[in-house]
C-alpha cells in the first residue's frame, strides 16, 4: 500500500518513525523536525501537506488530534471510492483510529495492523464490525473485486444490520467460502433455487447480466478479463474502445473485470492503443514474436497477419499470454482495421474444471 505518515511535534515524530519502520510509508514532517538524510519529507503547513498525500495516497496515518485532523480533511472528501484509508494516531501510540474509509479504502485493517506491530488499540466505529458482521464491501476488497454499482452497498450493509441475510453467489467452482455472519455463498447452480429466498444478492461474475438478476442485485466483477489487440496503424483510441465495448456487449462480459490490453511488442509505440489503454485505467501488455509462437495452445492463424507481422495471429494469443494461457472466451472478432479477442485469467478463487483450489 502507498501510504504516508505524517507528524506535527516531536513526540509524533519518535511515533512517525516507528509507523514508517513496519508499513514502509513515507515520512512528512515540519522542516524543523527533520534531520538531514534522514529520509523524511519536509513541509510548510500541515493543511498542504494532508491535502497533496490524501490526493496522491492510498492510506494516510495522521499523528495528531482527531479535531486537528477532521477540520484539514473535511474539505477534501470526495467518495468512498476514491477517498484514502485515514487512521489518526495519538503520539504515545497508544490508539489507532479508523477515521475514513474504514471498509472499501481499508483503514480498517491498517488501524488493526497497527494495533498489532506497534502495541496500539485499534479502534473501529462501523457499525457491521462493532456488530462482528462481514461487510460487504470489506468483504470485496479482501477478494479484490469491484462492486458494481458501488451505490448498492450501503443498503446492502444497511439491511445486513437490521438483520437481513446476504446470498453470494459465484460463477466460479474454486470458490469454497464458509458461509459467516450475514453472508450466505451459493454457487450459481443453485440461484434458480436460493436466489428468491433472498431479498439482498450479490453475484460475482464477469457476465454482464446474469438471467433471472434484477436491478436491486449488486454485481461484484473480477479482474480477470484480458482483452487482446490487433490493429492497423494510426486506429483511434476512440475506435478501438468501442470495438471493446461492442465485444464485451456482444458476448455477456462486464467493463468492469477488464484486467489489461495486450498485443504484439510491435504495437508498443501505438497511440491508439495506449490512449485506451489509460481511458480504461490498465497496463498493456506486450508479447515478442518469439512469446507469440511459442505458444502451444491452437489458436486461429491468418496468412495475411503472419505476412505483415511475423506471427500467425496477434489477439488471441495475446489475450491467452496475458492470461497465464487461460481459456479463450472470445474468438478474434474482426472490425475495420481492428480485432479483439478476450481470455479469462484464472483467480486466485477460481477454478473452471480443474478442481478446487488450495488458497
Amino acid at each position: 500500500m502507498n501510504g504516508a505518515v505524517i507528524a506535527v511535534t516531536p513526540g509524533g515524530q519518535k511515533l512517525a518513525r516507528r509507523v514508517a519502520k513496519t508499513t514502509g510509508f513515507s515520512i512528512y514532517l515540519p522542516e524543523d523536525l527533520r534531520s538531514p538524510g534522514d529520509g523524511a519529507i519536509s513541509y510548510t503547513t500541515l493543511r498542504q501537506a494532508v491535502t497533496d498525500c490524501f490526493r496522491q495516497k492510498e492510506a494516510l496515518v495522521l499523528i495528531m488530534a482527531c479535531g486537528i485532523a477532521v477540520r484539514i480533511l473535511a474539505p477534501l472528501i470526495e467518495s468512498k471510492q476514491t477517498d484514502p484509508a485515514v487512521v489518526v494516531m495519538d503520539e504515545a501510540g497508544s490508539f489507532a483510529i479508523s477515521l475514513l474509509s474504514g471498509h472499501w479504502g481499508g483503514a480498517n485493517e491498517l488501524a488493526h495492523s497497527l494495533g498489532e506491530l506497534l502495541g496500539a488499540t485499534p479502534v473501529i466505529t462501523t457499525a457491521t464490525d462493532v456488530n462482528g458482521l462481514q461487510a460487504v464491501d470489506t468483504l470485496a476488497r479482501e477478494m479484490g473485486v469491484q462492486p458494481e454499482p458501488f451505490s448498492l452497498i450501503k443498503q446492502f450493509n444497511a439491511a445486513m444490520l437490521k438483520g437481513e441475510a446476504v446470498a453470494v453467489f459465484s460463477d466460479y467452482p474454486g470458490l469454497r467460502r464458509i458461509s459467516c455472519a450475514g453472508l450466505f455463498f451459493y454457487p450459481f447452480s443453485q440461484f434458480a433455487q436460493m436466489a428468491p429466498q433472498y431479498k439482498y444478492r450479490a453475484l460475482l461474475t464477469n457476465a454482464a447480466k446474469v438471467l433471472g438478476s434484477h436491478d436491486g442485485d449488486l454485481y461484484l466483477r473480477p479482474p480477470n478479463l484480458c482483452i487482446g489487440i490487433g490493429c492497423r496503424r494510426g486506429v483511434p483510441t476512440e475506435r478501438i474502445l468501442q470495438a471493446i465495448y461492442d465485444v464485451l456487449d456482444k458476448h455477456n462480459l462486464a467493463r468492469a473485470s477488464i484486467v489489461r490490453l495486450c498485443s504484439i511488442d510491435a504495437k508498443k509505440d501505438e497511440l491508439g492503443l495506449l490512449g485506451a489503454a489509460k481511458q480504461l485505467g490498465v497496463p498493456v501488455d506486450f508479447y515478442s514474436k518469439e512469446e507469440i509462437t511459442a505458444l502451444k495452445v491452437p489458436y486461429h492463424v491468418s496468412s495475411f497477419v503472419h505476412q505483415n507481422m511475423g506471427v500467425g495471429a496477434v489477439c488471441e494469443p495475446t489475450a491467452m499470454l496475458a492470461a497465464g494461457n487461460g481459456r479463450l472466451l472470445v474468438t478474434k472478432q474482426k472490425m475495420e482495421g481492428i480485432t479483439v479477442a478476450v481470455a479469462e485469467e484464472e483467480y486466485p478463487w477460481s477454478g473452471w474444471d480443474q478442481g478446487e483450489k488450495k488458497h
